[in-house]
């Protein structure tokens, strides 16, 4: 089935025939200008120039599968298309009236377009395989394949730097509470990441940085959390319910979680919340300046390096509230040290870049992902078996989105590498 997308491609680059142009009524047609390609409201193309039946017109050209799609969409009566010079479509399904009562001129596309391109589009378009153009990759240009890596990298990175700017406005602009709560969503890897996120949100790092105990950060964390609104046995975990209690009132923390918000089921022991709760107030205990060790180290191995902290020795011997456990529970693991640097620092230098306006953090963040090791799982096993070489995180992160976004969607003709397959 032919996409929209796909006319808009071969509109821009003008592949089908133009001899003898005619609308749909008969009138000739000769092609200027194609105009610029709007990828926000309004028509598909602005500033064309067209001349129809002897008469040069300037404005919009407006494409659609079927003509009858400017009902669909709802474009009569919308004062953005009234500068529509040209409608150019697939299929020509019914006459469409302009403000005037007038017929829009149009351009019927089907039966113009170069066959063999329009082919080789169904042919990758109907491909069942994950990744549609996985038996023509390696005849693609270097040059065409990198350049889209690195397009759908930056897409990645950026729509993740977002989340950090909509966190940011909600602070107010400060970059350390944000760095704070965007370091709490990470360690909640997927499962447990809003959750975190709250907790820090009810727990200020300024409120945590009035202490120089590690125990009064995991009281304040813990019992914010609502991990210990249950009625708990041990004697560490009712020290940590006396402290929350007054250092709540204190500080006028009146809200907590509920302990059902936290999810222990299918989440490995490691990813427990218990556990990066207490890693968490680790690390805060032994980093004043959260936003600092994320945007001013020096290399990534001095970073992974700061990383290296361990929770307190009751977090080390309990999983979960009230039951020690029978092997030792170690601080945060290499990959999950890598993870935080690929999904937190990384996000996190990306929208500061665009905060100042300043390149050198995100060349920084693309450094990054460059010296961090390659991401194993199915999409970059996808790609390994057909030849792509995967070296870093760099690699897994930007062919990650290339498959989530393009391949998995059949968006071939918006992706460089699909484009230069089909109109081969």
């Amino acid at each position: 089935m032919i996409q929209e997308a796909f006319l808009h491609f071969v509109w821009k680059n003008q592949y089908f025939n133009k001899t003898d142009l005619f609308t749909s009524s008969g009138e000739p047609i000769t092609i200027q200008k194609t105009g610029f390609h709007n990828h926000l409201a309004g028509p598909d193309f602005k500033e064309a120039h067209v001349v129809i039946g002897g008469i040069k017109w300037a404005g919009a050209v407006e494409i659609h599968l079927k003509s009858s799609d400017w009902y669909q969409h709802k474009h009569e009566g919308n004062p953005n298309y009234d500068n529509v010079i040209l409608h150019v479509v697939y299929e020509h399904d019914k006459e469409v009236l302009d403000d005037h009562k007038k017929p829009l001129p149009t351009l019927v596309l089907k039966g113009l377009i170069k066959p063999k391109m329009l082919n080789r589009y169904n042919a990758m378009i109907q491909n069942g395989d994950p990744i549609p153009c996985a038996d023509q990759l390696q005849s693609t240009k270097v040059i065409t394949r990198l350049s889209m890596l690195e397009r759908a990298l930056i897409g990645r990175i950026e729509d993740k730097a977002r989340s950090v700017t909509e966190l940011l406005e909600a602070n107010n602009s400060d970059w350390e509470e944000t760095a704070y709560q965007w370091l709490s969503k990470g360690l909640g890897f997927k499962t447990n990441s809003v959750s975190m996120l709250d907790l820090a949100r009810l727990v200020p790092s300024k409120v945590l940085f009035k202490h120089n105990q590690l125990m009064h950060y995991e009281a304040l964390l813990f019992g914010a959390s609502g991990l210990l609104s249950v009625d708990v046995i041990d004697p560490y975990l009712k020290t940590l319910k006396s402290e929350y209690d007054y250092l709540s009132t204190k500080y006028g923390l009146s809200h907590e979680l509920r302990y059902n918000q936290w999810h222990f089921s299918g989440v490995r022991p490691s990813n427990f919340p218990t556990v990066r709760i207490a890693q968490l107030a680790a690390l805060m205990f032994n980093h004043q300046n959260i936003f600092s060790l994320f945007t001013e180290f020096e290399d990534p191995k001095g970073l992974i390096k700061q990383l290296q902290v361990t929770q307190s020795s009751y977090w080390q011997e309990h999983l979960v509230i009230d039951k020690k456990s029978k092997t030792k529970i170690g601080g945060l693991t290499k990959s999950a040290k890598e993870n935080l640097l690929i999904n937190t620092t990384v996000p996190l230098l990306v929208a500061y870049a665009k905060y100042k306006d300043n390149s050198e953090p995100l060349d920084k963040a693309l450094n990054l992902l460059m010296a961090l090791s390659k991401e194993e799982n199915k999409i970059t096993r996808l790609w390994n078996a057909i030849g792509w070489n995967v070296s870093s995180a760099f690699d897994s992160q930007g062919l990650i989105e290339l498959h989530n976004t393009f391949c998995k969607h059949k968006r071939c003709i918006e992706c460089t590498i699909g484009a230069e397959l089909i109109k081969a």
